[in-house]
């Protein structure tokens, strides 16, 4: 529906419905870093350490095991759940978001570590697999003001990026109090805000999503265009007018108005942006499988997996590595809380340079200042110094949402709308279930490498910094997009040049 035909007081409500439930359920399950001093302070698992101290290597891991799922069952989501968004609309599956991670709240607050139901793995799985669904369902409200639509995009996902503040202040208030509310109490309570979207959606909520108006009125009839691709995305025709629509970033997007009447050049010169990024449009004429089999895919995803691991894996051992590399717990804690106020500060504060940068300069500057950002959060993650340390988190904090941003901006520029869901899904998907390694991993330092965690992080920094070249590589010196002196059409945002037909 569009925006016009919807009260703009009612517009209003339902994007700042929106943003507040995505502040406190979008990401809440990334603020593990400010539960787990909870989790132990409450007993969680205290069973494991029998004849040891607590906290104890066993329970230690084993908390890091929930960290582990709930980050892979975000990632392993976002293909299905985008998918039953696109049948049931941001409404049901708004609803069914809900109520999956109020049904988390519950089972999490039940507080059994029994082998047979696990109700503190089974809450939190539950909250990170209805997240997504709640979460991809805000994002059309960017069209209920198509001209703020960019402020929209960065407000929701600042309130994601900042998700995890409901922890932290849990945390503050936990320790403030002498364990109240208790890991029960506050569970319960929480469902109230699930429960409040629920009401909500069937409410306020829009049952549709928002589309964006024609940026060109068409006074001939509007030609039917047909969807270039293969298999279940195949010759389906529809008739819309002809505009390119280009996703610059999750903070700032553009739409590029096109009348049907543009030359070649006009087309050019908006597809790529002025020429400003050359991977514009790369892969826009192919069909989804041959997408997924392509370099410029191959490379996306193992920058994806690369970097993912290596976030998710400092983001769950956070305070163990920094005990081992100051060789003092108190410090360690110190720091442990500055990464928790900092991980959702960095995201808020960096959605204006992050924006510019996505829309202003080409993928390989970013790459490049990824690959910069990323080796020398490494490197300093190794050092075994105060101020090396916080200068690390510091540059993870605005490396995070600049990865995810950059990514899903490289997936749309370089694959287009069409097929986006399908291709950046399945990539953050097989992420998902790569994650997984990271109890293993957690294993491997708690045993073998006798809790030395330089080793494993030298592997995954030089793995970062491998993926990095290999993507810089891709995207350097792309191949121009030649086009044909056949009409242009464009379906569904992508450019695609129609062959002569006699």
């Amino acid at each position: 529906m569009l925006g016009e035909e919807v009260s703009k007081a009612k517009r209003l409500i339902q994007v700042a419905a929106s943003i507040l439930f995505c502040f406190t359920i979008a990401g809440l399950v990334f603020g593990f870093a400010a539960l787990k001093p909870i989790l132990i302070d409450s007993g969680v698992y205290s069973d494991l350490c029998a004849g040891h101290s607590v906290p104890c290597k066993s329970q230690d891991t084993r908390l890091n095991f929930l960290f582990t799922v709930a980050s892979s069952t975000t990632n392993v989501a976002a293909l299905p759940m985008g998918a039953f968004l696109d049948k049931v609309g941001p409404r049901v599956a708004s609803i069914v978001g809900g109520t999956i991670f109020a049904l988390g709240c519950l089972t999490f607050s039940l507080g059994s570590t029994s082998t047979i139901f696990d109700t503190y793995l089974w809450g939190y799985g539950l909250m990170a697999l209805g997240a997504p669904a709640m979460f991809l369902a805000q994002f059309h409200l960017s069209n209920a003001f198509p001209a703020r639509s960019g402020l929209i995009l960065g407000a929701v996902t600042g309130a994601f990026d900042a998700s995890s503040l409901p922890l932290v202040f849990y945390k503050l208030v936990y320790f403030a109090h002498g364990g109240k509310p208790t890991l029960k109490t506050f569970w319960l309570c929480y469902m109230i805000i699930p429960i409040s979207l629920i009401i909500y959606q069937l409410t306020l909520g829009p049952g549709d999503s928002y589309i964006r108006p024609p940026s060109v009125r068409i006074t001939e009839p509007t030609p039917e265009f047909a969807i270039a691709g293969d298999s279940a995305f195949s010759r389906t025709s529809f008739s819309r007018p002809a505009r390119l629509r280009r996703a610059s970033s999750t903070a700032s997007r553009r739409s590029y108005a096109v009348p049907d009447d543009a030359d070649d050049e006009d087309l050019k010169a908006a597809m790529e942006g002025n020429k400003e990024d050359p991977i514009v449009g790369i892969m826009f004429d192919k069909g989804v499988w041959e997408q997924i089999r392509s370099s410029w895919w191959l490379c996306m995803f193992a920058t994806v997996v690369a970097q993912m691991t290596r976030l998710n894996w400092y983001m769950a051992t956070v305070n163990t590595q920094l005990v081992y590399y100051t060789s003092n717990p108190d410090l360690a804690d110190t720091l442990t809380d500055a990464f928790i106020f900092l991980l959702p500060l960095g995201g808020i504060v960096s959605i204006p340079a992050i924006g510019y940068l996505l829309d202003a300069r080409p993928m390989k500057d970013i790459v490049i200042i990824m690959g910069v950002l990323s080796t020398s959060f490494g490197i300093l993650g190794m050092i075994r110094n105060t101020v090396a340390q916080l200068v690390g988190i510091a540059i993870l904090t605005v490396f995070r949402p600049l990865y995810y941003t950059a990514i899903s901006d490289y997936g749309a520029k370089v694959f287009g709308f069409h097929t986006f869901g399908t291709v950046y899904g399945l990539a953050m998907t097989l992420s998902g279930l790569f994650g997984l390694i990271l109890t293993p991993l957690d294993i491997l330092v708690k045993g073998p490498l006798n809790g030395s965690y330089t080793p494993l992080n030298l592997v995954l920094l030089l793995v970062g910094v491998l993926s990095s070249l290999v993507l810089y590589l891709r995207v350097r010196n792309p191949p121009r997009i030649q086009l044909d002196t056949a009409p242009a059409r464009l379906v569904n945002g992508d450019t695609i040049a129609e062959e002569d037909e006699e």
